[in-house]
């Protein structure tokens, strides 16, 4: 960057510029070959080539590993549950109508009908208690009757009072 900056304030070309670069390239290149046939300085191990992104990004993960399995069976089976219960919802409501549409509706009687029927109800109940006090009359004349034909005294009375 120095060189850049030092270049453009001695106002040198581009083309100038690129034959500077090639030729410290080339310098730096023979400098290499002469250090490794003489076996002097060990060279240095090569930094790994930065990702192309952002500066002090990482490089992608591999992903095939980070999750355990049962994660990806657990996830699809509540993919499938939710798309159960989206999918039978529905019809499951429409099932609850039409069992409840089937149902008889309890209506309400109106008032007076009410109160017509209450009286209905009191007046069979009066002429069950009369019926009942008629059945006992009969019962009790029925036993008179039965006692009188049992003894002969009453008989004769009875047929001789008869014209």
């Amino acid at each position: 960057m120095s060189r850049i900056m030092q270049a453009r304030a001695d106002n040198v070309t581009r083309e100038q510029m690129k034959e500077q670069i090639k030729e410290t390239i080339r310098i730096a290149q023979e400098a290499a070959r002469d250090a490794q046939q003489e076996g002097g300085v060990p060279r240095p191990p090569v930094p790994p080539i930065p990702p192309v992104g952002i500066p002090g990004m990482q490089a992608p993960q591999n992903w095939d590993n980070v999750m355990p399995p049962q994660v990806v069976d657990i996830s699809i089976a509540f993919f499938i549950t939710v798309a159960v219960i989206i999918v039978g919802y529905p019809i499951m409501r429409a099932l609850g109508k039409r069992i409840e549409g089937g149902a008889p509706v309890q209506q309400t009687v109106p008032g007076d009908i009410r109160n017509q029927l209450q009286q209905i109800t009191q007046s069979v109940d009066a002429i069950a208690i009369e019926v009942e006090r008629i059945s006992e009359g009969q019962r009790f004349t029925t036993k008179m009757l039965a006692e009188r034909s049992k003894d002969p005294m009453l008989t004769q009375i009875g047929s001789s009072a008869a014209p």
